[in-house]
């Protein structure tokens, strides 16, 4: 152990006979306390929030889409079928037709779009995350599922046959004749409710894929996407898709479907991690005005070193490792409380959204706990060197 660190330590556990630099120096830990706690517990909340819309966006985007890059819809090739079923080891994979309909119920009527989903469909998306009344379609039968948004505007029961749900769009094939229908439709009984923030996705009704051709009048094939969850290393899987799925197809991942969203997140997470920086910065500015009234209340102790043989550097030496000593100390204990603060709210829940019963969303990541002892480090370190040359300034 060197005498600078004997010395230092010293200096941290023991009391001045000032009782001015025992208070300035406590409210600098204090400070660094509140101020890595607070780091800690804001980034363990946007981490949270983050999560919280990731599981809707997962509920209806997959991890990688493929879809026309011109038709509304298509029909694969039997040799990109055989490709699809021959590889089920690394991923999974659900064919969907998608259209935009009028939906009606009761005398009343609003827009949204049908998605009809196979058998596969809920082991690709993760559709049973959101899914709060009633239970999934039976794909055997004429059963939808809504959100509460339309349930509510349509007045929607569940297995009400009085009052089915009634999707129609426009008949394209009308010919020259007045009396034909100008709408084709089709009556589905609703066997579920789902919860969703994003008015877009309010809108989406599941169907089975057979109820959706029939409407919309396609071929037996005939679909307007395939949605693969990934089982392996999606990168990879992504390159192989570009290989079959040639001209005339789109490949994308999630991320790439959700662009803007993702932008987004990443700004958020930029500016957030700027601010808290800048705020442990400015808390770190009391540790120096500790360590520089320190400096001076230690004079004649400076002097008794200096004579005992020691340099300027290594006094320098002292004051840089006091002040980390004090940095760090209110640091990790402020770290510790933001730690244990988040792993109660996310055991109790005693915080919850504003009128809702559902729990505040955070999460407990070892990234944020690496991300603010790395801040920590850095900032502690420059705040106590500069405090530290004060030591080289002084006269003796």
């Amino acid at each position: 152990m060197g005498v600078s660190f004997f010395v230092s330590k010293k200096y941290f556990f023991s009391k001045s006979k000032f009782n001015i630099v025992n208070f300035i120096s406590l409210i600098a830990s204090f400070v660094l306390v509140i101020a890595s706690c607070s780091f800690f517990i804001v980034l363990s909340v946007f981490s949270g929030l983050k999560d919280f819309g990731l599981k809707y966006n997962k509920a209806f985007d997959p991890d990688i889409k493929i879809s026309s890059s011109s038709l509304s819809s298509f029909i694969p090739t039997e040799s990109q079928l055989n490709w699809l079923s021959s590889n089920n080891d690394s991923f999974l994979y659900s064919k969907v037709l998608e259209e935009k309909v009028l939906l009606g119920s009761d005398g009343k009527n609003t827009y949204g779009k049908l998605i009809g989903v196979d058998k596969n469909f809920r082991s690709v998306i993760e559709i049973d995350s959101i899914l709060s009344v009633g239970r999934w379609i039976d794909l055997s039968s004429s059963e939808v599922l809504v959100s509460y948004f339309v349930a509510e505007r349509l007045n929607l029961g569940l297995f009400n046959y009085g009052g089915e749900l009634t999707v129609s769009v426009p008949n394209d094939k009308m010919g020259a004749s007045l009396i034909k229908a100008p709408f084709s439709s089709l009556g589905l009984i609703p066997s579920g409710v789902y919860v969703s923030s994003d008015e877009k996705d309010q809108r989406t009704v599941f169907s089975s894929l057979n109820s959706a051709r029939s409407l919309l009048k396609k071929n037996e094939n005939e679909i307007t996407s395939i949605l693969i969850k990934s089982l392996d290393n999606t990168g990879a899987l992504v390159k192989s898709l570009k290989k079959v799925f040639k001209e005339g197809f789109l490949v994308k991942t999630r991320e790439e479907l959700n662009q803007t969203y993702y932008k987004m997140l990443n700004v958020e997470s930029l500016i957030l991690n700027i601010l808290m920086v800048l705020i442990l910065t400015v808390a770190m500015f009391n540790s120096i005005g500790a360590i520089i009234i320190l400096i001076i209340e230690k004079r004649t102790g400076i002097q008794t070193l200096l004579k005992l043989g020691a340099t300027k550097k290594n006094i320098q030496s002292l004051f840089l490792k006091h002040g980390i000593m004090i940095s760090l100390s209110g640091g990790v204990i402020g770290l510790l409380s933001g730690v244990c603060f988040v792993y109660l709210q996310k055991t109790y829940s005693f915080i919850t959204l504003a009128g809702t019963e559902i729990a505040y969303p955070v999460t407990l990541e070892m990234s944020n706990v690496i991300l603010v002892i790395g801040v920590l480090l850095i900032v502690c370190s420059l705040g106590s060197f500069l405090a530290s040359k004060t030591s080289l300034k002084i006269k003796l």
